[in-house]
């Protein structure tokens, strides 16, 4: 049987990139090498070479491969013009565009503040033929559409942080270039930026997923209800079996003030990186070091 090859894409600076590297992991880990391979892309920040090293040695024993993108920044030169958005937050507007020429049916974009725990190859079969992206609705409920005055059969707005993408008809219909002309001519209706944007251009066009496969930790902490009793249900469910874990908050699980419980799935995955093993040399090298001087 032939393996499907997956696309998955994400963006980071060097910052994140031992956090994306637990997120490609976690994907790894959890899916079934008998029938998929994995195309892992990175929107390159400005990521250094040493951490691309250490990101190409943590996914080097699966069957993977990883490639660096870059984003020509004069393509957000009239999107880019308020102080407040700053331009990464653009970047996966244009992810598709970086890959018109290759054919692809979907892709799958990921924050890399996300931990995979289940085989994301069921993400697949979805049927996406009518609708331009399968995505979760967002957890905050701030009523964007109505605010940005958008008329629409429907006000469900979607996290734009786990995108998963109907190439073809993203294409065809030109949604980068209409989203990035939305945020030109309307910066004083944007809060969260580019998902705002997206939201504004694509309302009625993207299937409504189970909300496990963007877990968001607003909902993993309880911290919000659903105002649908049915939505409420579904955030039950969420909890009991999430599939992508999505630490969207402002204090991450990398940092010591993050004391919820689900920060061990992080952890986890981010001690099977190799900047795990980095830190390990560094701090035998260390050790050593100082005996010496002893």
């Amino acid at each position: 049987m032939k393996k499907e090859k997956i696309t998955v894409v994400s963006s980071c600076n060097d910052a994140f990139a031992e956090h994306v590297s637990a997120l490609f992991v976690s994907v790894l880990e959890n899916t079934d090498h008998s029938t998929a391979i994995f195309d892992f892309y990175v929107i390159d920040d400005e990521i250094s070479i040493a951490n691309k090293r250490l990101m190409r040695e943590t996914i080097n024993e699966y069957a993977a491969t990883l490639h660096f993108l870059t984003i020509d920044k004069k393509y957000f030169a009239d999107a880019v013009e308020s102080d407040r958005i700053p331009e990464t937050a653009y970047y996966r507007i244009a992810i598709p565009e970086l890959f018109r020429d290759q054919d692809l049916e979907r892709i799958l974009y990921l924050d890399c503040d996300m931990i995979a725990l289940a085989d994301i190859s069921e993400l697949w079969r979805i049927d996406l033929s009518e609708y331009v992206l399968a995505a979760v609705e967002d957890a905050g409920f701030h009523q964007r559409l109505e605010k940005m005055d958008i008329a629409c059969a429907s006000t469900k707005y979607f996290n734009s942080g786990f995108m998963l993408i109907n190439m073809k008809k993203w294409l065809a219909e030109d949604v980068t270039n209409r989203v990035l002309r939305f945020i030109h001519d309307n910066p004083e209706k944007l809060k969260f930026h580019d998902q705002d944007a997206l939201n504004a251009i694509l309302h009625d066009q993207w299937l409504q997923l189970h909300p496990k496969w963007n877990a968001q930790s607003y909902i993993m902490k309880r911290e919000v209800e659903h105002p649908d009793p049915e939505g409420e249900k579904e955030y039950f469910e969420t909890r009991r079996d999430p599939k992508i874990i999505h630490y969207s908050g402002h204090i991450k699980p990398w940092s010591p003030e993050f004391t919820s419980s689900i920060k061990k799935y992080y952890e986890e995955y981010e001690e099977m990186t190799a900047f795990t093993d980095d830190d390990e040399e560094k701090g035998s090298a260390k050790l050593s070091s100082t005996q010496k001087l002893g």
